[in-house]
């Protein structure tokens, strides 16, 4: 396969970087979260040793990188449930939908019937995400809806993508961002690894819940 050289250097040269190689890019949703994680991670340390600057302008990319870590998990979470739940015409016509979302408690809302039916088949700390993680989701979904507000000082409108003064404590933040990014990840990895067995079953029992809301 032919590789686009975009300034690389050297091949064997620390710090370059193969992208695109896993052949089904859906599947790699859930690395590239914990990548943007990771980077998170990268700034909040910086912080914490006082050599990176300004916190005020500085707290903008460490909360995005942290929001887009969670939507891309609940993506990642949707995409497998879907692949479970619905057949492959279907999903043709869902994913497009799912891509497009930016809203957290809308993609929440995408997983949340079907976690509700395959609820016994999931190991019993995965069957419910904490009441305090599901509300750090549902504030950062107000204050930041289309993953917008810490990318942007000005919305599409012309006026601050933030209402009003806004103060936030990054290591605060990054806390919760953690505990709610440590579920969705135990979830997301639970569903990787069950998918195939788990595949007949929700198949089956989805069609029989359809079947009866026909009647």
């Amino acid at each position: 396969m032919t590789i686009e050289e975009f300034y690389s250097a050297p091949r064997g040269t620390y710090g370059n970087a193969l992208l695109n190689w896993s052949n089904h890019a859906a599947s790699d949703v859930v690395s590239y979260a914990v990548s943007y994680r990771n980077a998170a991670h990268g700034l909040i340390a910086g912080y914490e040793r006082r050599d990176v600057g300004d916190i005020d302008y500085g707290a903008c990319p460490v909360i995005f990188l942290f929001r887009h870590a969670i939507e891309l998990y609940l993506k990642g979470m949707v995409y497998r449930l879907a692949r479970l739940s619905v057949d492959d015409q279907e999903l043709r016509q869902v994913l497009p939908r799912l891509w497009r979302e930016h809203s957290l408690m809308k993609l929440l809302g995408m997983a949340q019937p079907v976690l509700a039916a395959m609820r016994d088949r999931l190991p019993l700390a995965l069957r419910a995400i904490d009441e305090d993680e599901l509300q750090f989701l549902s504030d950062l979904d107000r204050v930041d809806p289309g993953s917008y507000s810490f990318r942007y000082p000005v919305a599409s409108t012309g006026g601050s993508a933030l209402q009003g003064l806004f103060m936030t404590n990054i290591f605060v933040f990054a806390q919760m961002a953690d505990r709610t990014l440590d579920s969705l990840n135990a979830i997301c990895r639970h569903l990787i690894i069950e998918v195939h067995a788990l595949e007949p079953q929700m198949r089956l029992n989805l069609g029989t819940m359809d079947s009866r809301q026909r009647g």
